[in-house]
């Protein structure tokens, strides 16, 4: 496409006095640099229409020749305004032929950059440009802002159309003609008798709904020439964008045509002249790769708060590197060979800054040149708070016979993205997943529905779940049962100082039966846990780490004894408690909760056959409970959990099925005397879940639960158990 027939309408009226509030383009003709001043101060002031833009990384300074700022820098380049003959300018002087001169041989307005596209039955623009108020070259009537422009025709009366684009998206409705004709001036201004335009300004309002403090960069054409970002004659595809979109689509009835309802292109032309004379000092610093967690490598946004910062130095410009953080003082960089590299102490959440600096050494000669050559600044945004996820109404109903079960959830974070799955036939988490999600038709079954959000900056919340029955056939709830020789009693495992496992076998009435071997070398774990039946073959089972955090699956037999040792999991040595739940999340399988060394509880869905799914964060700040014990202890079928504090409170977490816990209830005090607490279920034959704890003296005792939220008696039923270092 010809240079013309790219160029847009420049300059319009309206730029001149509607910039930031997002209203149809309208002609206001030539005025007065004062009066344009204040219409524009009027049509600034209702900013809560406009979406936070990201921003520019910097700023040359103002030309005094012709009273524009030399560059703009998105922090990988600066652009200078591009305004001469010959130089792939999409404006130029009214006299091609001879040299520049301001004000009589200078364009009304002119480009630090542009980018266009034609897509479906229109054309998209962005720009960063200069301009004049009275589209006469007046010196002191200069003007910018930043510009998003869409026109379409041939569209449907008022229809609502969406446009995802380099710096964004937009909806917006085509008129009573069938058209949508908007401009977007962004961060315009104008001079007044009283003050310059604010270019800084102008710069900070650069395009893109990324969050303010943030910024943009420009478009760069797949195969630029030297010295520019494209070419505003050829259409190219283009890297660079933002927000990670290189394209335009939109949508909507006869959107690319009679019929056609969605049109992209990701062919672009663009206007960028490099700045001449940019490089001598050290390039604009940069997130490393590995730092830059955000959704792309141009957006800014990180969530790690010790970020390496990384750059160049041009040929013949030799270091020390002084990195400038946040306006602070200068710290040392590392410079190897080119290229210079720093790993910076913590930072403050949001908008952070960094420039680059090497000492001139046309300084010592002439003490009138700067004394540094410092770098375009990086302005980025350090983000480490992970966003929520939850699962919200309507709700299905459990058991539900619809077979295409649809699940509702949100994040407390707009911007955030989602991924989901069902378990146990869609366990490949989705990464596109939007609220609601239907499922594809499912058998008969309990299924898990998890969802977790992620933020702009790489942070991932905790799994959100709900649990489905589906089918007329509802399966039994699963219950713990720690009945390990089959004859339905409760009973209890322990290892004494040797290393020996020994089974207590229940006699049902709150005693115990003689005891038997289960086996020897247990001295190398350090955990034990009574986990009920956790393959699903209806066999009491046992899970043990290893001191290197290896997790074992030890298969019960049904008769006192194991069918062997398998591991199921590696790393848990970051976990310093371990406790069998029950089926925390409704899905009819036993599961796992461990507590971290920074107080956060997780629930560890089994799958049935003795793996794992994966896991949900289920509560914090569990660091001040020094027992945490998984039992049904009011018997609703819900899994509970009863914990010790360390001032000897018994609190009780009433589960609610679904991986959550209603308030807890205090059941007990005075039980920091006890060495060991353990949940083996109803162990006195009442129908209802006991404790079972130890004394310091070696003393066994029987707590027995009353079926609620307390305790009925207690009773001593062994001696000598001081030998034991695990009681489960």
């Amino acid at each position: 496409m010809s240079h013309s027939a790219m160029r847009p309408a420049m300059p319009d009226g309206a730029k001149r006095s509607r910039p930031a509030h997002r209203k149809p383009t309208t002609t206001v003709g030539r005025i007065a640099p004062a009066v344009a001043g204040a219409l524009l101060a009027a049509a600034l002031s209702p900013l809560g229409a406009v979406p936070a833009n990201a921003e520019t990384a910097g700023m040359g300074p103002v030309d005094p020749a012709n009273g524009f700022p030399t560059w703009y820098s998105d922090g990988t380049v600066r652009l200078q305004l591009c305004y001469e003959a010959g130089k792939g300018c999409l404006s130029e002087p009214p006299n091609p032929g001879q040299a520049v001169s301001y004000p009589d041989n200078f364009p009304d307005e002119a480009f630090w950059f542009a980018a266009m596209a034609d897509v479906g039955t229109g054309s998209y623009e962005a720009a960063l440009e200069a301009a004049h108020a009275n589209e006469a070259v007046v010196d002191g009537d200069q003007m910018g802002f930043a510009r998003l422009r869409f026109r379409f025709v041939s569209l449907q009366a008022g229809a609502s159309y969406t446009i995802t684009h380099p710096y964004g998206e937009d909806t917006l409705v085509a008129d009573t003609a069938g058209e949508i004709n908007e401009t977007f001036d962004l961060g315009a201004c104008a001079p007044t008798p009283d003050a310059a335009c604010n270019w800084a300004g102008v710069g900070a309002a650069f395009l893109g709904d990324f969050g303010r403090g943030t910024t943009a960069t420009f478009l760069r054409q797949d195969g630029a020439a030297p010295g520019t970002l494209g070419d505003i004659n050829t259409a190219r595809t283009v890297t660079g964008a933002p927000s990670g979109n290189n394209f335009v689509t939109i949508t909507g009835p006869n959107a690319g045509g009679p019929g056609v309802n969605t049109a992209t292109t990701n062919l672009f032309t663009v206007q960028g002249l490099i700045a001449e004379g940019t490089e001598t000092g050290p390039s604009t610093p940069d997130l490393a790769a590995a730092s830059d967690s955000g959704r792309s490598n141009a957006d800014n946004v990180t969530r790690i708060t010790t970020p390496t910062i990384t750059g160049t130095l041009p040929a013949g410009v030799s270091g020390p590197v002084q990195l400038i953080v946040n306006n602070g003082a200068p710290t040392a960089a590392t410079l190897t060979g080119s290229n210079y590299s720093a790993t910076l102490a913590a930072l403050p959440q949001g908008r952070n800054t960094v420039q680059a600096r090497v000492a001139n050494p046309a300084f010592a000669g002439d003490p009138t040149q700067p004394e540094f050559l410092t770098s375009a600044t990086l302005t980025f945004t350090v983000d480490s708070v992970a966003p929520t996820a939850s699962v919200v109404a309507p709700f299905p109903s459990s058991p539900s016979l619809d077979t295409t079960p649809s699940l509702s959830f949100t994040s407390n974070d707009a911007n955030a993205r989602f991924e989901c799955q069902l378990q146990p036939t869609n366990v490949t988490w989705d990464p596109t997943c939007a609220s609601p999600k239907t499922w594809d038709q499912q058998a008969s079954g309990t299924y898990n529905f998890l969802v977790r959000a992620t933020d702009v900056a790489g942070n991932v919340s905790a799994l959100a779940s709900r649990t489905v029955q589906i089918g007329t056939t509802v399966t039994a709830p699963y219950r713990k049962v720690q009945d390990f020789n089959s004859d339905g009693r409760a009973d209890v495992i322990s290892r004494d100082s040797t290393g020996t496992l020994w089974l207590y076998r229940g006699n049902g009435s709150g005693g115990f039966l003689p005891r038997t071997k289960m086996g020897a070398g247990w001295n190398g774990m350090t955990a034990i846990i009574s986990a009920g039946d956790f393959n699903g073959d209806r066999k009491a089972d046992v899970i043990a780490r290893s001191s290197s955090g290896v997790l074992y699956l030890y298969r019960g037999n049904g008769s006192g004894g194991f069918l062997g040792g398998a591991p199921v999991g590696s790393g848990w040595n970051s976990f310093t408690a371990i406790t069998a739940a029950g089926d925390v999340n409704g899905d009819r399988k036993a599961d796992l909760v461990a507590r971290d060394s920074s107080g956060r509880l997780f629930a560890y869905p089994g799958v049935g056959n003795g793996g794992f799914a994966a896991r949900i964060q289920i509560g914090t700040s569990w660091n001040s409970q020094n027992t945490i014990l998984g039992t049904d202890f009011n018997g609703d079928a819900k899994p509970d959990i009863v914990s010790r504090d360390t001032a000897g409170s018994l609190w009780l977490y009433r589960g609610d099925g679904a991986g959550g816990f209603l308030a807890r209830i205090q059941i007990g005090a005075g039980w920091g005397g006890l060495n060991t607490l353990t949940a083996p279920g109803d162990f006195s034959g009442d129908g209802r879940a006991d404790i079972i704890a130890r004394d310091s003296r070696g003393g066994l005792i029987l707590y027995r639960g009353n079926g609620t939220t307390g305790i009925l008696g207690q009773a001593v039923v062994g001696t000598g158990w001081s030998t034991m270092s695990s009681i489960q």
